[in-house]
Formats: C-alpha cells, sequence, structure tokens
C-alpha cells in the first residue's frame, strides 16, 4: 500500500503542467507552488502532517545543520521537556515552551503564535499596547489575581486590595518592605524634580462637618496587630470653608475604643492646646500642675523671674519688666502738724511708669514693698523752742492711711554742725490695679523760721509676688 501510494504521488506530480511548477492535491488547478484542496469523501481524513520531533531531538542536532537556507522549516514539538545529554543545537530550541507548531527563523525555532490564555510565553523583545480612546480591563476573583515578579505587585481580586511586597495584602493598600536602610522603610518616595515639596495626602472626602477626621494611624503591637493606638491628623471645626482655616491638626490615641484628644494646633494663630479645643496663646496646657523644668542650668546672660498673671499666662519679669520705681525729692514743710505732700523731682527709674507727682498706681494687682524715707534736717537752739521737734511719714491708700511713722529730731550737738535725723516707713500692701498710693510728711513741734524745713526723701516701691 505505501508503494502504491508513493505512486499515485509521482503520477500525479508528473501530471500537472510542469511550465506552471504547481502542485494540486485533490484538483487538477492549482493556484500555489503547492494546493491541497479537502476531500469530499467522508472516509478520508483531510490535513498536512509535518514532521514530528521533540524538543530533545531537536537539541541534539549537529551544530549548524539548520541554518539560513532552512528559514522557514515547520516542525511539530510533541514534547517540550528540557533537553539534557549531549544537545549541541540547544540555542535554536531556546523558545520552545510548550508543544505545537513551530518555524525556523534561521536562528532559532519559535512558535507560530502565543496564546497567553491557554499557554505561557516570553517576550523575545519590547513590545507596547497603544489603547487609545480603548480601555483594557481585568476581571478575577483569585486572591493573587493579578501580580508583577512574584511579590512586587499584588491585586486581590477576591477582597479588592492590592500589595506591594506581599502576594497576600491584608488592607486596601498594604505595602511591606523587608530591606531596611538604617532601620529606615520607604513607604512612598517623592518623584525627583525642582520642587521642594513632597506630600502625601489623605482626604475625607466624605460630606462636610465639623468633628470629621482625616488621620494616619500607628500601631506597635506586633505581627497581630489591629487598629491603631495612636493617630495624626486633621479635624474640621466647622462645615463651610474649604480653605484649610476649619482643620486643626489633631493627635489623639486609643487603648481600646474612642479616641482620646492629646494635642491640637489651630490654623490661623498657630496656638497649640494640650487639654484644651481652644487654645489662647501659644501654647497652651489645661492641666494640674502642667509643667515641670528639669535639669535646669544656670544662665550665662541676663536672668529674669518667671511669673503667671492671674490668667494663667507665664510671662518673665527683670529688672526691666518687673514692677519697681524709686523717687526723689524733697517735701517743704512749711505749717506745724499739717500734712503735706511729697513732689517727686527726681526719678531714678519706673519701669512701668507707675509713679506721678507724689503717687504711685500700679498697673497690676500684687503684693508691694514700700519703703518711704524722710531725712528731716537738725536746727539750731534758737528753734523749735530749743528742744527739736517730731518728724513723720505717712502712705496711704486711695486716702485711707495704712502706715504712719515718727522719728525726734534732735537739736545738733554744741560743738557740731546741724545734720540730719531720718524717719522709715517700710510696709508690705497688696493692691489692686489702678489703685492710688500717696506719700506725705509731717513735722510737730516746729516752729516757722525763713527758710521752713526742708526734708530730702527717697521713695521704693517694688513688687514681690
Amino acid at each position: 500500500m505505501k508503494v502504491k501510494h508513493f505512486y499515485s504521488l509521482i503520477v500525479l506530480c508528473t501530471a500537472v503542467p510542469m511550465a506552471y511548477s504547481q502542485v494540486g492535491i485533490n484538483t487538477p488547478t492549482p493556484h500555489a507552488t503547492l494546493d491541497v484542496v479537502a476531500s469530499t469523501n467522508p472516509n478520508v481524513t483531510d490535513g498536512i502532517l509535518p514532521p514530528r520531533v521533540s524538543k530533545q531531538q531537536l537539541a541534539e542536532k549537529e551544530s549548524g545543520i539548520y541554518g539560513s537556507d532552512q528559514t522557514g522549516a515547520i516542525v511539530y514539538i510533541t514534547d517540550a521537556t528540557a533537553p539534557s545529554g549531549s544537545i549541541p543545537s540547544i540555542a535554536r530550541v531556546g523558545s520552545i515552551h510548550n508543544t505545537g507548531y513551530y518555524y525556523f527563523t534561521g536562528w532559532q525555532w519559535v512558535p507560530f503564535s502565543v496564546n497567553l490564555y491557554n499557554s505561557d510565553g516570553i517576550l523575545s523583545e519590547n513590545r507596547v499596547v497603544t489603547q487609545d480612546a480603548n480601555t483594557l480591563a481585568f476581571t478575577s476573583t483569585s486572591v493573587n489575581g493579578f501580580s508583577v515578579d512574584g511579590t512586587t505587585l499584588s491585586v486581590d481580586a477576591s477582597n479588592h486590595r492590592i500589595g506591594f511586597g506581599t502576594s497576600s495584602p491584608e488592607t486596601k493598600f498594604h505595602v511591606v518592605s523587608t530591606t531596611p536602610g538604617a532601620n529606615r522603610y520607604n513607604l512612598i518616595d517623592a518623584t525627583t524634580g525642582a520642587s521642594q515639596y513632597g506630600i502625601m495626602a489623605l482626604r475625607n472626602t466624605s460630606a462636610l462637618a465639623s468633628g470629621n477626621y482625616s488621620l494616619l494611624g500607628f500601631t506597635n503591637n506586633g505581627p497581630s496587630a489591629g487598629g491603631a493606638n495612636w493617630v495624626l491628623g486633621s479635624i474640621r471645626t466647622g462645615a463651610t470653608l474649604t480653605n484649610g482655616t476649619e482643620e486643626d491638626f489633631y493627635i489623639g490615641n486609643s487603648i481600646g475604643g474612642i479616641l482620646n484628644e492629646k494635642m491640637r494646633i489651630n490654623p490661623i494663630t498657630g496656638n497649640i492646646g494640650i487639654g484644651t479645643t481652644a487654645a489662647t496663646n501659644r501654647l497652651h496646657i489645661n492641666s494640674n500642675n502642667p509643667v515641670r523644668l528639669e535639669g535646669l542650668q544656670p544662665s550665662s546672660g541676663s536672668t529674669g523671674t518667671l511669673t503667671v498673671n492671674n490668667k494663667g499666662v507665664v510671662q518673665l519679669q527683670n529688672s526691666s519688666s518687673i514692677s519697681a520705681v524709686r523717687g526723689t525729692g524733697s517735701a517743704i514743710i512749711t505749717l506745724n502738724n499739717t500734712l503735706t505732700n511729697t513732689v517727686i523731682s527726681t526719678k531714678n527709674f519706673d519701669n512701668l511708669n507707675e509713679l506721678t507727682g507724689n503717687t504711685f498706681t500700679p498697673v497690676s494687682t500684687g503684693l508691694y514693698k514700700i519703703d518711704f524715707i524722710i531725712n528731716y534736717p537738725q536746727r539750731t537752739v534758737d528753734e523749735d523752742n530749743g528742744d527739736g521737734y517730731l518728724g513723720y511719714s505717712k502712705i496711704s491708700l486711695n486716702g485711707v492711711q495704712q502706715s504712719f511713722t515718727s522719728t525726734k529730731v534732735t537739736v545738733p550737738e554744741a560743738s557740731g554742725t546741724p545734720s540730719f535725723v531720718t524717719c522709715t516707713n517700710s510696709t508690705v500692701l497688696k493692691m489692686s490695679a489702678g489703685e492710688i498710693l500717696s506719700f506725705q510728711a509731717l513735722s510737730f513741734g516746729s516752729t516757722a523760721d525763713s527758710s521752713n524745713i526742708t526734708a530730702p526723701f527717697a521713695i521704693n516701691v517694688i513688687r514681690i509676688d
């Protein structure tokens, strides 16, 4: 039978006009070099069978046996198992990975086509997909439905998650870095460029409402950690403006349950509030004994004292800012037993401008140390009935006497010259802002003379609380 079939093919080929160099099978009029027409006989099988070989067989071919003259040769690979043993043509079969039809390119055997829906393949060179206005969509229900290089990128289509560095993302966006640099893990690196900003935005796109949060959370509870224990971000303080003026910076924590606010910063004033949602100063702390300073070192420059006013505001008081005055002058007494107002002629210092004329008016409520010192002159035995006189010093608050002292001004020694006798009035008063402190001198037992009594004085007032 084989000889008969071979003879029939020879007869068929010789029957075709050689001038056309065309061969027809099952047709007297071939339209190509070889034209095979299907048989109408239902008992005859149709088709062309090229050489059927394995990848091993092609790899065993002598080196160079396939070359440019064999470009276009066709075979059918029956077994794509990796070759072994003596395989001088192994380079020719590098693109054979599955069974099927392959053709020779002049260098390598390659598949007729690769169908990614039912077979794997390898790109032989770079490829570009131009979509224009067309979409490209992937539908999957698998946990690792789409991936790049294992864990570089993984799409969990079953749970609708994306993972970087993991093929089993646990949240909507899960990044895992296993190679730290100096114990740092870079979540997102900003693109290189001329801009000085590298900003990752976290937005709450729900309807505007006071109390809305946009927070980034942190936890450090090991591999089974759940929600965040610490959060930072923004909290809305209004439901109207979108320019940032209604968003306070917020830090809070949770030890199970609701968030507890720890700090916030006002976007307009920059005031920082701890224990308060309405900071009135740059740093506003609402707590019992809120501040502790440990390890303070001696100052090498000018120093002062930290004080707290009646609103709890910490302020610095030093020699220039504390309530402190010193004024001097002379009290001229013309009448015996008559109070005489002092008149300041020189102010040595008056830090807060509280001393005017013979009165002191505090700008702040507090505790004050007051010294009123009068130097009464001695007079000769020809005056004051020859026995001297009494000199007084009076301090009044709002016209009401607070302190009253006196001293005996004696006559000078017979062989000496007149001098002064000091009358000192020192007291401590608690005064309110705006009250009036006044100073007066008085002599008793004196007699008028052509020069009257001229008594130099000094007034010292300093706040001590």
